[in-house]
């Protein structure tokens, strides 16, 4: 399927103006240092609190408590106390059934001996590691509604975090009323995965104190934002996969390659590492600036970069990105709806449309001949997000239908050409690959 999405930007493009930083627990007070970066500069980029403008962090960079930061993989810090240093993982080689692509948080300044790291994990995951010469490390972990307390209960003690939030495929959107406070609206649906990886440690949960051993032993705790914490951990055979920060693939090893290549370019010029990985022809290099793109909420970027698309995969993987910011948490759904019928000229039922799209379809409606004859009736819509957006789910349904052509700047004639080529692929009544 050759497609050169020209205005998927429609639904893109005037997020960040839309949405308002989201505030994360625990972070009031004066802005202080609670942290001093272990990395090269711009493996991490910050913003402070009530801010919109992310910087990149120079060499050995003092860390401000409540700035958002938002890291690469295996950038580091430790925090003022000397204590507990933090290391920021990713999942190069796609080793965990968990959607996690950049990993931001923020510090607060630990006060009254409470804990040695106050850390609000915001998304992505974390290593915490005792780096004490002797005795126990303490960590305040805060996510959503959450705030428990991590105790390393001794030198070299490991613990892993994993926080991300997504819509169940196929949820149904359905617009806030006017004046409805968006703190009492629908959200996504957070897990977060806590595991052991080296030593002791224990998780005081809610009151509960959950005692935690590396594997082999009880070494993993989870927790979602439907049932909450089941305060019995887990006991896991051997650390998982994911846990290794060191890619095991070959992908894996050049999206290494592509961060490091990409934080050194960014240290020297931020505007012009963009422009040289979006415009790379390596795959890996694209990613990891689609994902950046993301991670900094530039969607005015981003929009521009999936208009000019000239492959499938970043185009692809754009539409990916967007579906994962729409996860963060609770109203970024409806910032995006209210940005298209406010902002773009969309109907109310076209933004519904759009957003819909976005969050995808259930395992029974995939099962439905009457979702491939809206998906392809879509592909002739007047808005170009929505044939975009069809198109992006019917070659994942259908991937036979890779093969026609679409092209979502074309003429009416294109748009109709290519709905009839769907339509005898997969004719009315009928599943992909079958015949009615």
């Amino acid at each position: 399927m050759s497609t050169r999405p020209a205005s998927l930007s429609l639904a893109v493009a005037l997020v960040l103006a839309a949405a308002a930083p989201r505030p994360v627990a625990g972070q009031a007070g004066a802005r202080v240092v609670v942290a001093t970066s272990d990395s090269p500069a711009a493996a991490f980029s910050g913003r402070p609190a009530n801010g919109t403008v992310y910087t990149t962090l120079g060499d050995k960079a003092e860390v401000f408590s409540g700035d958002l930061m938002v890291a690469l993989p295996a950038a580091k810090l430790t925090c003022k106390s000397g204590a507990v240093a933090v290391t920021a993982l990713a999942d190069f080689d796609g080793r965990s059934t968990s959607p996690v692509f950049e990993t931001a948080f923020s510090i607060a300044e630990a006060k009254n001996g409470d804990a040695d790291l106050d850390l609000a994990l915001d998304r992505g995951r974390v290593d915490l590691a005792n780096v004490k010469a002797a005795g126990a490390a303490t960590a305040r972990l805060r996510f959503w509604d959450q705030n428990w307390k991590v105790t390393l209960d001794g030198p070299g003690t490991r613990v892993a975090v994993e926080l991300y939030g997504r819509w169940p495929t196929g949820t149904r959107f359905k617009p806030a009323e006017p004046g409805a406070d968006p703190a009492k609206g629908p959200a996504p649906v957070a897990s977060l995965v806590l595991v052991v990886l080296s030593g002791s440690a224990s998780a005081d949960v809610g009151g509960t104190t959950v005692a935690m051993k590396a594997p082999p032993g009880p070494a993993e705790l989870r927790w979602n934002s439907l049932s909450g914490v089941r305060p019995q951990p887990q006991k896991l055979t051997d650390p998982p996969g994911w846990a290794d920060p060191a890619p095991q693939t070959e992908d894996g090893k050049k999206a290494a390659a592509a961060c490091e290549k990409f934080r050194v370019a960014r240290a020297a010029d931020p505007a012009k590492a963009f422009d040289t990985f979006l415009a790379s022809a390596d795959v890996a290099e694209q990613r990891v600036a689609l994902v950046t793109l993301g991670g900094l909420d530039d969607f005015q970027r981003l929009g521009q970069t999936l208009a000019a698309a000239k492959t499938l995969d970043q185009w692809d993987f754009g539409v990916t990105v967007m579906r994962h910011w729409l996860g963060r948490g609770r109203g970024y759904d409806q910032r995006l709806y209210e940005v298209l019928v406010a902002g773009r000229g969309y109907t109310p039922a076209q933004a519904q449309t759009v957003v819909q799209l976005l969050f995808g379809f259930t395992a029974g409606e995939v099962g439905e001949p009457e979702t491939y004859e809206v998906l392809i009736d879509y592909l002739a819509h007047e808005k170009p997000a929505i044939r975009n957006l069809a198109a992006w789910h019917l070659v994942r349904l259908a991937p036979a239908g890779k093969a026609i052509p679409f092209n979502p700047s074309g003429t009416a004639a294109d748009a109709e050409a290519c709905r009839a080529a769907w339509k005898k692929l997969i004719p009315a009544g009928t599943l992909p690959g079958k015949k009615g």
